[in-house]
């Protein structure tokens, strides 16, 4: 194995960990020993020689290998945030409902979830792979490939911010727009309770109102989840937009 074979393979792998650090819903889900796996496996796959026989200098070696992790980088946060949507709207329906307070453990991330916002994210990413995700973003990986060879240079437009700053915006209105039916139901419990409240001083409307908005909210998240399949399949097409505007302000 020559020098420019090997250099490709670090230039590849480089890559696709950048990929695979940046995408939060790998970077979260998935055991360190299983990401360095991937990264390996499809960076073999996408390397090509670089450098000639020779290979390059190690200024230029430390330049390319740096260089390919920020665009892998940049590809898999761009794409990751459409899928924080989800946990938007089940963590603006914990707080909502009450059981924010009783947040637990996340072992795959560490962090403290609530019951929503795990339920709403475990079903999303189940959907995710059933609808062949992970295989986009394989292809849009295989797409900057064309855009910025392995020792190619990156000259990127600073149209790419206004991308990331639009996903944002845009989904977290749309996590808003999926819990709507269960907030809305929530908000006429809310409403209901403070008539009671009004019209019959001496209850207790405190322990009164706490069981019945997690009626309402276990009864109406039923709704929410059987939006998930036509929402995830949008979302597939916005991802493939995303990975394309990024891909294209590499070049």
């Amino acid at each position: 194995m020559d020098a420019a074979t090997i250099t490709g393979m670090m230039f590849a792998i480089s890559r696709v960990s950048g990929l695979v650090l940046g995408a939060p819903l790998i970077a979260r889900r998935i055991p360190a020993v299983g990401r360095a796996g991937l990264a390996i496996s499809l960076g073999l796959f996408f390397a090509t020689p670089v450098g000639g026989s020779a290979g390059l200098d190690v200024p230029s070696l430390v330049g390319g290998i740096f260089m390919n992790l920020g665009i892998g980088l940049l590809l898999g946060f761009s794409a990751g945030l459409v899928f924080e949507l989800f946990a938007v709207a089940g963590g603006v329906l914990d707080i909502s409902s009450g059981l924010g307070l009783s947040s637990v453990l996340d072992p795959t991330t560490g962090s403290r979830v609530t019951v929503f916002q795990r339920l709403f994210d475990l079903t999303a990413l189940t959907i995710f792979f059933i609808l062949g995700g992970p295989r986009l973003l394989v292809a849009g990986l295989g797409g900057t490939l064309e855009v910025v060879p392995l020792d190619g240079s990156v000259r990127l437009d600073p149209g790419v911010a206004n991308v990331v700053l639009d996903t944002v915006e845009r989904f977290f209105v749309a996590g808003l727009e999926v819990a709507m039916p269960a907030l809305a139901a929530l908000f006429l419990t809310e409403v209901t309770l403070g008539v009671a409240a009004r019209m019959m001083p001496q209850a207790n409307i405190f322990l009164i109102g706490l069981p019945a908005k997690l009626l309402v909210v276990m009864a109406t998240s039923g709704v929410v989840l059987l939006s998930f399949p036509p929402v995830m399949a949008s979302l597939m097409t916005e991802i493939q937009r995303i990975m394309l505007a990024v891909t294209g302000a590499l070049g």
